[in-house]
Order: structure tokens, then sequence, then C-alpha cells
């Protein structure tokens, strides 16, 4: 066995090794587990993650293939698209591309895989209409418990059925929508249950700027506080408080 090949197949197990270390990682932590093992792998490599609407990406450039100086793969996402190129000078020995081209498979694969995983998880953390955080995103930031002088706020759309009747479906998903861009631009921490309830977490000094943000949308609401129970048991009290100005809205009183 020669000498070259010796230290193909050392490189090959050193690639191996880079491989099986992918997993599990997030999309960013890849991106730097690829770095820190190209210098192992390619004596004279490096790698560049370059923003895929950067000047610096010519539009000759392969999906995946060989470019100037390297071997490029471009990458679409999710999370966000990325255009990694290994640099490596030695790129027109055979040897060097076909190592380089199972290296960039590799990383291409796991980039793919940290992507799904972050994608599915931010799918059940977020709700799809408004993009505010779900239930189980509000179940996971209360477990967590709250400071003392801070609470919920149970917010209920009072209209929304009716939309939904006289005006479509559509109409009321744009209501839903604007009442969370509402909240959004208020920078409060909102989260949608589902149907026309909201929660946000607020401090009790926060409570008329909620007010004022959600003024031009018929709402009930109802406030709970750290200080007046536990976390498990504000989001029941603060649901009952709304619940309880709903019911005086129709009767009246």
């Amino acid at each position: 066995m020669t000498t070259r090949t010796e230290s193909l197949l050392v490189r090959l197990l050193l690639l191996h090794e880079a491989a099986t270390g992918y997993t599990n990682l997030s999309f960013t932590e890849v991106l730097e587990h690829a770095r820190r093992w190209v210098s192992w792998i390619f004596k004279r490599g490096h790698l560049e993650v370059i923003d895929p609407s950067s000047t610096v990406i010519e539009p000759k450039f392969p999906v995946r293939g060989r470019v100037p100086g390297g071997y490029g793969i471009s990458f679409s996402g999710p999370p966000y698209p990325v255009y990694v190129r290994l640099v490596l000078p030695d790129i027109d020995d055979p040897d060097e591309l076909r190592m380089a081209a199972l290296y960039c498979d590799y990383l291409f694969a796991a980039l793919q895989a940290a992507g799904y995983r972050e994608e599915l998880d931010r799918q059940a953390r977020y709700d799809w209409l408004t993009g505010l955080g779900n239930r189980h995103a509000l179940e996971r930031r209360l477990k967590g418990g709250l400071p003392a002088d801070w609470g919920v706020a149970f917010l209920d759309l009072d209209n929304l059925k009716r939309v939904n009747d006289t005006h479509g479906h559509l109409a009321g998903d744009q209501l839903l929508q604007r009442f969370a861009d509402a909240l959004r631009q208020a920078a409060f921490e909102a989260f949608r249950l589902g149907g026309d309830e909201f929660v946000v977490l607020l401090t009790r000094h926060q409570q008329a700027a909620l007010l004022e943000a959600i003024s031009h949308f018929q709402v009930s609401y109802g406030f709970a506080w750290a200080d007046e129970d536990d976390c498990t048991n504000l989001l029941q009290r603060a649901d009952q408080r709304m619940y309880a100005q709903k019911q005086r809205k129709k009767t009246g009183r």
C-alpha cells in the first residue's frame, strides 16, 4: 500500500468521523462542526458560508459541484438559504475532487436533516396563521414561572364568529392576523391558543399599553397575576375573568 493510499484511507476515516458528529446538531452547529473538521481532512482547505444573494456567488456557480478554486453546494433551506464553498487549491487533483464531493454530500445531508428538525420544532411551537406562539409554546414558557410583578392577559375576540358568518372565513382569518399584528407591533409576548383566544404575558405597568394596542378591536379580556396564584392556575383565573366580562357585555350589567 502506497503512502498516498494510506493518506486517503486516513482522510476517509476522518471524513466518516466528521459525518457521524453531525447527528442531532442544530443548523448553526452543523456549519460550525464542518468548519472545525475541514482542516483535518483537507490540508489547505477551508469552508466559506456565503449569503446566496451576495455578489460573490456568480450565476454560473452550480447547485452542487466544482467552482473556481474549490467545490460548492447551494442549500435552499429551511431554516434559511446558504451557499457553502469548500475552498481547495488542489481541486484539480481527481482524488481531492472526489473527497470534496463526498465531504459536501455529507454536509448537505446534515444541513437538510438539521433544517427539517428545526422547521418541525418551529411548526410545533408557532401558530401557522398568525405567527404567534401556540398553546404548546405558552405551556413551555410558563413552566419556568413568572416574576411576582408579571401576569397573563386572556383575550377573546368578540366578533370573530359574526365576521366568519357574515363575510366568510377568509375575512375572519384576516381579522385574526390584524389582531396578532397589533400585539406584535406593541412588542408584547403573545400567543394564540386557537380560535379567537389569545394570551399575552405582561407586567402590571403594561396593562394600559395593552388596552391601547387592542382598542380598535372588540375584545373581552381578563388579567391574572403571578402573586395571586401559581402559573398552572393563572390561565384559568384569567380565562374566568375574561368570561365574566364577556357575560357582562351580553347582559348589559
